[in-house]
């Protein structure tokens, strides 16, 4: 749940800002924050967690990323009732899926 939140929060905004920087041809304050602390710090979270268990491969990365970049595109076009749905819906996987893996 953690790492969904931090690269729906972090990295796919860092993208988001960067590309609306060369899109638009404009400077975006986000672009920077993002580029020079939002990616590499999550680049080393992320390492972590898989260096530790927490992710089995490199393809639940993947599956992490463009579920993060679903969220945020429904929020940007919905708003915050997206991040209720999907904080619900992430405990709900935890609690029913997740967690009957280890019992």
């Amino acid at each position: 749940i953690i790492l969904f939140f931090l690269m729906t929060t972090q990295v796919v905004n860092a993208f988001f800002h960067v590309f609306s920087s060369f899109y638009f041809s404009d400077f975006s304050p986000g672009a920077i924050t993002g580029v020079l602390l939002y990616l590499p710090i999550n680049y080393l979270i992320f390492n972590a967690a898989l260096n530790d268990g927490y992710l089995n491969n490199k393809k639940e990365i993947s599956f992490i990323f463009i579920l993060s970049a679903i969220t945020f595109t429904l929020f940007e076009m919905i708003g915050p009732i997206i991040m209720l749905v999907v904080t619900l819906l992430s405990v709900a996987y935890y609690l029913v899926i997740d967690y009957g893996e280890y019992k």
